[in-house]
């Protein structure tokens, strides 16, 4: 029963709720109130039994009953008691007891409802915000920081939950949140971010990241601008040198090679052992002679060759064995994969990792700084050098012979006279068939001699033998020999045969003559060696040791074995990227008049002709060397020249397989007018 009468006045409920509902209570139990207010807004309320007292509320105005609910809430919220929905009932419990118990986490309630938000943060510490906006919350309500994410999580009435929300979004538009990474010179970066992470306290909710990237050696943080200013103060207070903690890092390469690259520091740090590494060795050797290596590896193969040779011989037992056995060690020795090796200085220990190509270093971390930036400046893509050589050599020999030879009594070739003609430059001299089938006009013509032979009988006391031949020859001999090799490498091409020389003779005790024989092989054909060097504005220094060499066609007397013919240069030049430069040449122009006569007799004009042979021989020859170096910067350059390459093959191909007649159709001459037409 009410102290004070409730006036309601009631009307039909219409589309929208009218204002129509005036409340008067004074010293009204709130129980009471409660039930009045569940009949007006047909809500179901159920109370805590620790929710008793009198509440006094009026309404000057008519209220609606979504007005009376709220006026409800504001009279519970003043009595510290609050309305907290469970399902389609609501529960009136203490304040206290309604953060424990309820609190809707969305948005568009009334502002007496209690709420629970979480805000994100986007530049202002999770912790900072909490402690701004704690004051700001009720006594039963509560702000909580989160660090991942960086937020809070605020509970209290919608209205005070929308003000906190609304200051905390002003603090948090500031300049941003921020990043740098500081490289240390002396510092561990493991030991600094922790130091950086004890004092700045980012898992308590500062904010700020700390990490450390030991491969770099580098600190990352990220916070607040005024926090990463701080932190750089402190990692310059701490990476002072004086450091001992040795840290290890793995430098990978992408261009060098590992077992080289520390060679290098081995040499830069003091350490001057001999280079065992192959690659360093082609490198460290090229001052003094940059072909030694490639020289001592033919030389390994040719005795290899020479060896093998020997044992197959008809040799005392086991003498040619052993030879190949010792001429092949070498070889097995050379082959064998070594260990690869570092080095230790009080500071460093290097050691390369061939399998991966790197090179792991451990030691302090400014010894490690210091030889940081030599490493990458090795770790560089070396250009290659495409080399294209040129031989040309254009020779003649013209030679005419002409004799006339007195016969009388005795000496007058009486069985056979006439004349003819032997060639043998296309296949057998008449002189070799007439002398195969037994013709006596063979004996005149003889099976070696050439040319016009004739006899001319006079009487039975007197004959003339005339005899005259003129020969010609023509060469024009072109090699364009090429080779790709790496900046301040040596490379080598050969092209030819791999001749076998008779060094020396044994006659054995045996009764069998047979002599026992050592050879020594040695290549003939065309041989390129060289070794570029790419200077300043694409120029190329270049070490060439070119040579051309063939087996002679022609012997020499008391010569006991082949004889070759060679033409080799061995230079240094200087030539620009895409240009052709002559290394040498040579221009001889030999001529020679032999004449053979009888004294006096052969003075006599007209008739000293019959008295008297000749023979006049004119030899020349022009041989010159030359190249065209080409530098091959990246991918595409090397695959442009190999197509270009490719394409030259294929027309070749197409070119060879013509069938034109030599002696009709004589080839055109295959110097170009310009100098670039040879490549």
């Amino acid at each position: 029963m009410l102290l004070d009468p409730l006036i309601v006045a009631a009307q039909t409920a219409a589309p929208q709720e009218a204002a129509d509902i005036v409340i008067n209570m004074r010293g009204v139990e709130i129980a009471d109130v409660a039930d009045q207010i569940s009949r007006i807004t047909g809500r179901t309320l159920i109370l805590d039994p620790a929710v008793k007292g009198v509440v006094t509320v009026t309404s000057s105005s008519p209220l609606s009953p979504g007005g009376v609910w709220d006026l409800f809430q504001s009279v519970l919220r003043a009595n510290g008691y609050a309305a907290v929905r469970s399902g389609r009932a609501w529960r009136i419990v203490p304040a206290a007891n309604a953060v424990r118990d309820g609190g809707l986490p969305a948005r568009g309630i009334a502002g007496q409802e209690l709420m629970t938000r979480m805000v994100r943060l986007a530049n202002v510490p999770s912790a900072d915000a909490a402690r701004i906006a704690r004051p700001l919350v009720a006594s039963f309500g509560s702000v909580e920081p989160l660090t991942s994410p960086n937020a809070i999580v605020i509970t209290d009435y919608a209205d005070n939950v929308r003000r906190i929300e609304a200051i905390v979004r002003q603090l948090d538009g500031g300049g941003g949140a921020t990043f740098a990474a500081i490289a240390l010179k002396n510092g561990s970066a493991p030991a600094v971010a922790q130091s950086l992470q004890n004092v700045l306290g980012g898992d308590q909710g500062t904010g700020t990241r700390v990490a450390a990237d030991e491969r770099s050696n580098t600190v990352l943080i990220r916070g607040t601008p005024a926090s990463v200013t701080e932190a750089r103060r402190m990692v310059v207070s701490l990476d002072q040198p004086g450091g001992s903690t040795p840290i290890t890092r793995m430098f990978r390469l992408n261009y060098a090679d590992a077992e080289t690259v520390t060679d290098v520091l081995r040499g830069v740090l003091g350490l001057g052992d001999t280079v065992d590494n192959p690659v360093a060795n082609s490198l460290s050797n090229t001052n003094a002679n940059p072909f030694a290596r490639l020289a001592s590896q033919s030389a390994l193969s040719n005795g290899a060759a020479a060896g093998m040779a020997n044992g197959m011989t008809g040799t005392p037992s086991g003498t040619g064995v052993q030879a190949a056995t010792a001429t092949q060690a070498p070889m097995m020795q050379s082959t064998t994969p070594q260990t690869p090796k570092g080095f230790s200085t009080p500071d460093l220990t290097v050691q390369p990792a061939p399998e991966l190509n790197a090179i792991v270093v451990r030691g302090a971390p400014s010894a490690i700084a210091s030889i940081e930036p030599l490493v990458r400046d090795l770790d560089v893509r070396r250009p290659q050098v495409m080399i294209e050589a040129a031989i040309a050599e254009i020779t003649g020999d013209d030679a005419e012979q002409l004799a006339v030879q007195i016969g009388t009594s005795g000496a007058v070739l009486s069985r056979v006279t006439g004349a003819g003609t032997s060639f043998d430059a296309a296949g057998p001299s008449l002189g070799a068939v007439l002398t195969a089938l037994g013709v006596p006009a063979g004996s005149i013509l003889g099976t070696t001699a050439s040319g016009f032979t004739g006899n001319f009988k006079i009487g039975d006391d007197f004959s003339v033998l005339l005899q005259a031949l003129g020969t010609s020859s023509r060469a024009n001999l072109l090699s364009t020999p090429q080779i790709t090799v790496l900046d301040n490498v040596a490379g080598e091409f050969i092209a030819g045969q791999n001749v076998p020389f008779v060094t020396g003779s044994i006659l054995t005790n045996s009764s069998a003559a047979t002599p026992y024989n050592t050879i020594e092989r040695k290549d003939v054909g065309i041989t390129l060696r060289v070794l570029p060097r790419i200077n300043a504005g694409d120029t190329i220094r270049l070490q060439v040791n070119q040579e051309a060499s063939s087996i002679a066609s022609t012997t020499v007397s008391r010569a006991t074995d082949l004889i070759t013919n060679k033409r080799a240069i061995n230079t240094t030049v200087l030539a620009d990227n895409g240009s052709t430069i002559v290394l040498g040449g040579l221009t001889s122009d030999d001529y020679q008049d032999v004449r053979q006569q009888v004294p006096v007799l052969g003075n006599i004009p007209l008739i000293g002709e019959l008295f008297k042979g000749r023979k006049e021989q004119h030899s020349k020859r022009t041989l010159f060397i030359f190249l065209k170096p080409t530098i091959l910067r990246d991918g595409a350059d090397a695959s442009a020249a190999a197509k270009d390459r490719y394409a030259r093959l294929r027309a070749e191909e197409a070119q060879n397989a013509k069938r034109n007649s030599l002696l009709l159709a004589p080839p055109p001459a295959r110097l170009k007018v310009e100098i670039d037409g040879i490549y």
